[in-house]
C-alpha cells in the first residue's frame, strides 16, 4: 500500500480524484467541513494534499494547510493562476488544469487530456489514467501558465458569450454563428489574463487551444450556472487593474 493522499473537498470532482487515487493503491483521507485538520495532520503523513474546493472557497481552504504539508499541495480549480497560491508559501505546488467534468448522477465526461505540472504531477496523471481520464505531465512552469490561461479563456469566453446569446447555445454554435462575439469577449478576457499574470501571450495560439477544447465536446453548453458570477468577478478585477473591457461591460449592462 502506498502513502495516503488527503483530498480537501469531496464534491463531484473531489470524488473522481479520490477514486483515481484508490485505484492507484493510495489510501484516501477526506477533509470535510467537520474535519479537524490539525488533528489529521498530527496523525497522517500524506503523499500529497489535493485541494478540491470551488474557486470561491479556494483562498480560505489554502489558509488551512498545515505548515509541514506545504511542500506537497496540489490544486485543480477553474480560473486558477499563480497569484492565487504565491502568497501561501507553498513549496513547488502541483497544479492540474482539469478538462473533464463531473455532474451529479452522471459519469465523468472528458473533453481533452488534462495537463499537470509540479512535484506530484506524475501521481495525479497516472492515477487519472487508471480510471480512463487522460492526463499528461507538462515540461515546465511556462507551459503550465499557458495551459491555465487557455482554460481560463475557454471558461470565461464561453460563459460570458453565452450570457449575451441567451439561447442555450453550445460551443459549436458559438464558433460557427457568433465568431465575432466570441473573439470580442476573448479579447477582453485575454486583456485581463495578461494583467493578472504580468505576462503576454500569443492570441492565435490561445485561440487554437480553445478550439481544440471545443472539438472535445461540440455540444458543450456555453452558459453554465456560474456564468453571471464569472462576469461579475472579471469586471471587478478589471476595475482593480484599471482595464477597459467594453464587450464585457456591454454584456453586463444588457443582462
Amino acid at each position: 500500500m502506498k502513502k495516503p493522499i488527503v483530498v480537501l473537498g469531496i464534491g463531484e470532482l473531489g470524488s473522481v480524484f479520490a477514486r483515481a487515487f484508490l485505484k492507484n493503491s493510495h489510501p484516501v483521507y477526506p477533509i470535510t467541513r467537520k474535519t479537524d485538520i490539525d488533528e489529521l495532520a498530527a496523525t497522517v503523513d500524506p503523499e500529497l494534499i489535493l485541494v478540491c474546493t470551488g474557486e470561491s472557497d479556494l483562498q480560505a481552504a489554502l489558509k488551512t494547510i498545515p505548515a509541514h504539508w506545504k511542500d506537497r499541495v496540489a490544486m485543480m480549480q477553474n480560473e486558477l493562476l499563480p497569484r492565487d497560491w504565491e502568497n501561501h508559501n507553498f513549496i513547488n505546488p502541483t497544479v492540474i488544469s482539469v478538462w473533464f467534468e463531473k455532474k451529479k448522477g452522471m459519469d465523468s465526461k472528458v473533453l481533452i487530456s488534462s495537463p499537470v505540472f509540479g512535484t506530484k504531477a506524475q501521481i495525479l496523471a497516472e492515477s487519472l489514467v487508471l480510471i480512463d481520464i487522460p492526463a499528461h505531465v507538462l515540461a515546465n512552469e511556462a507551459d503550465l501558465l499557458f495551459e491555465l490561461v487557455v482554460k481560463n479563456l475557454y471558461i470565461l469566453t464561453t460563459n460570458i458569450a453565452g450570457i449575451a446569446i441567451k439561447s442555450g447555445a453550445n460551443v459549436d454554435d458559438l464558433r460557427n454563428n457568433h465568431l465575432d462575439l466570441m473573439r470580442e469577449v476573448s479579447r477582453d478576457v485575454l486583456k485581463l489574463q495578461t494583467a493578472l499574470t504580468a505576462q503576454t501571450f500569443d492570441e492565435i495560439q490561445l485561440e487554437q487551444g480553445m478550439m481544440k477544447a471545443f472539438e472535445g465536446d461540440l455540444a458543450h453548453g456555453c452558459m453554465g450556472r456560474s456564468a453571471p458570477a464569472r462576469l461579475d468577478r472579471a469586471l471587478e478585477l478589471a476595475k482593480e487593474f484599471n482595464l477597459d473591457m467594453p464587450t464585457l461591460q456591454n454584456i453586463k449592462q444588457k443582462s
